[in-house]
């Protein structure tokens, strides 16, 4: 099965990409990957991306096997070219073309072969339970339920009990200051001393 990745509009032109694209074609994707990750410069690193982003999918949506995986055809084709200018002497200007490329990778592998986990996993987690066993554990689920409310409703209580006592705190201060302040206690008047 053949299963390919590919990367548009990467930020190098294709003739720098493709001698690295020649190199890798036809090898195990394994060593095509260590072959990219020890060579130097930016064009193995845009073609490493595009490997490893083959490699999984082929692994992760359509399951093959990673160990028989090979890099079957590694494509690098021209993506848009922008052009931008350099100012030169005498009102020129010289062109300056960014090229891009797009760059596919196809790997080609074998589909693993799996024994039927789903319905082994199935006959696993099931269980045989006597209706007695089943009735216990069906109580002590209860009881359980019981307890949690119980000191649900208890911490609850003593809550409301703190916040009532809380709040008739907070009205007692409250009127004390408003009397100060009726009394005209307790504030402190600045003026200046009369210079004389």
């Amino acid at each position: 099965m053949k299963v390919s990745a590919t990367q548009k509009h990467a930020r190098m032109s294709p003739r720098k990409i493709r001698p690295y694209a020649r190199l890798v074609q036809g090898m195990a994707s394994d060593r095509a990957i260590s072959q990219l990750m020890f060579a130097t410069g930016k064009a193995p690193e845009i073609l490493l991306h595009v490997v490893k982003s083959a490699v999984a999918n082929a692994v992760n949506t359509h399951e093959l096997d990673k160990n028989s995986l090979k890099i079957s055809s590694v494509l690098i084709n021209q993506g848009l070219v922008m052009k931008r200018f350099n100012p030169v002497s005498k009102g020129m200007a010289h062109a300056i073309l960014k090229r891009t490329a797009h760059v596919t990778v196809v790997v080609e592998g074998d589909a693993v072969v799996k024994a039927d986990t789903k319905k082994a996993k199935k006959a696993e987690s099931i269980k045989t339970v006597s209706a007695n066993e089943f009735m216990q554990s069906q109580q002590k689920e209860q009881e359980e339920e019981q307890v949690v409310s119980e000191e649900h409703l208890h911490k609850h209580d003593a809550t409301e009990e703190r916040s009532v006592e809380t709040i008739q705190d907070k009205k007692q201060l409250a009127s004390g200051k408003i009397k100060m302040n009726q009394k005209g206690g307790d504030k402190k008047t600045h003026r200046r001393k009369s210079i004389g």
